[in-house]
């Protein structure tokens, strides 16, 4: 059992929290008893699992005071994972349809786009340029697990398959089913896609939203209704 705040992968644990650390060593962390079965049934084999000594998952014993001074939840956490990182290779980006993140910066509607795309289209996820990191503790957490089993690449806009499809206000098309490749493109709350995608895309799609209520939606909320409609044979396309 671990008994020393000096212990090496209690170290690991804390220096992954930075963004720096995941990239230099290619690790990210996980927190939690789902979040580590999901990677397990997955097939994915940790770099390290910390568990509590009264967690029935299989791993490494650490004092529980130890397990919930390395944990970033409030309440504490019965099992920490350290997973190698799991980019998907660019060969992916052609296979089927792909959401491309440009400048998504909330780490929450990353992870929770990643699950998104997991539930309903699968193909890839394309984190952008200004996107959050998708292996961030908030991300991974919004993902559910989905880290583990939705492919994720790194990407510019030009590596992704045509049509491009812009999610963006003030267009006069609703999402509709689209066959074969494609790739729908997701921008930021507030500035929305950046002019070097915008010109990259051949279509625009806009949500219809009733008169008088919000001006926008949140983007993983546009994401979801987008990512039913454009792989449901019954999709609306008015």
């Amino acid at each position: 059992m671990i008994t020393s705040n000096d212990n090496e992968k209690l170290k690991l644990v804390r220096k992954l929290g930075q963004k720096k650390h995941r990239r230099k060593l290619g690790m990210f962390v996980t927190e939690g008893e789902d979040l580590a079965a999901a990677g397990l049934e997955a097939g994915h084999e940790p770099v390290a699992l910390l568990v509590h000594p009264e967690s029935e998952l299989p791993g490494e014993k650490v004092e529980p005071e130890l397990l919930d001074g390395i944990a970033t939840l409030a309440s504490g956490t019965r099992v920490i994972g350290v997973w190698p990182e799991l980019w998907g290779v660019p060969e992916l980006l052609s296979a089927d349809k792909c959401l491309f993140l440009d400048g998504v910066s909330d780490p929450g509607n990353v992870g929770t786009i990643i699950r998104t795309a997991d539930a309903l289209v699968g193909g890839c996820v394309a984190i952008g340029p200004g996107t959050a990191d998708p292996f961030s503790a908030i991300a991974v957490r919004s993902s559910m697990g989905s880290v583990f089993t939705q492919p994720i690449v790194r990407a510019e806009i030009g590596a992704t398959p045509e049509p491009r499809i812009a999610l963006a206000l003030g267009g006069s098309t609703a999402p509709e089913p689209v066959a074969g490749p494609a790739t729908l493109c997701l921008g930021s709350e507030r500035e929305g896609l950046s002019a070097e995608v915008l010109k990259e895309c051949g279509i625009t799609w806009t949500i219809p939203q009733r008169p008088g209520g919000a001006q926008s939606l949140n983007v993983a909320a546009a994401a979801a209704i987008a990512c039913e409609r454009i792989s449901s044979p019954t999709g609306a396309s008015a």
